[in-house]
């Protein structure tokens, strides 16, 4: 609550898509938690499932429902989206995807005892590398580069400031 709190005080002053950034990337603290406590108490496939489920509740459930929902607010028109952002998001989900799989095929390809076993590790960490400069690069694409095709058209700021008067009530 503090932290979704701070994002919203945050949008008031800043543009909406630092604030949304800054929810969306601080929404996920609970799963950053929980990984690093069961990490250091090397349990490495409670992190795996945590992430999975989390990969597969954003996906389906948050779109899922978003999508109906904008559905359900458009049922007199076609619900629009814009062509721009969504080929990024598609193609960020892209290499997330082939960062994922890459390591599991080559695990699957080699046999358990040969020398290539050993380079899973290394192949899944220079993914790991390649999916933190990649969010990194979006970021930088979004807020500094190409910030005007992720503005919003519409009016949020009043509703926000509604928003924080009715939670310090």
């Amino acid at each position: 609550m503090f932290i979704n709190n701070i994002s919203t005080g945050i949008v008031l002053y800043h543009q909406a898509v630092v604030g949304g950034l800054l929810n969306a990337t601080c929404g996920n603290a609970t799963e950053l938690i929980i990984a690093l406590f069961a990490l250091h108490q090397r349990k490495i496939h409670l992190v795996k499932y945590s992430l999975v489920g989390s990969i597969l509740s954003n996906l389906l459930l948050v779109l899922g429902t978003s999508l109906f929902c904008g559905g359900l607010a458009n049922l007199k028109k076609e619900q629009r989206f814009d062509k721009k952002q969504s080929d990024v998001n598609v193609l960020l989900l892209l290499l997330g995807l082939l960062c994922l799989l890459l390591p599991v095929m080559f695990r699957c390809a080699v046999e358990p005892d040969t020398l290539a076993a050993g380079s899973v590790l290394q192949l899944s960490r220079a993914s790991s590398i390649i999916m933190l400069v990649a969010y990194f690069a979006y970021l930088v694409f979004q807020l500094k580069t190409h910030r005007e095709l992720f503005e919003s058209q519409e009016v949020i700021i009043p509703f926000t400031k509604k928003l924080i008067k009715e939670q310090n009530k």
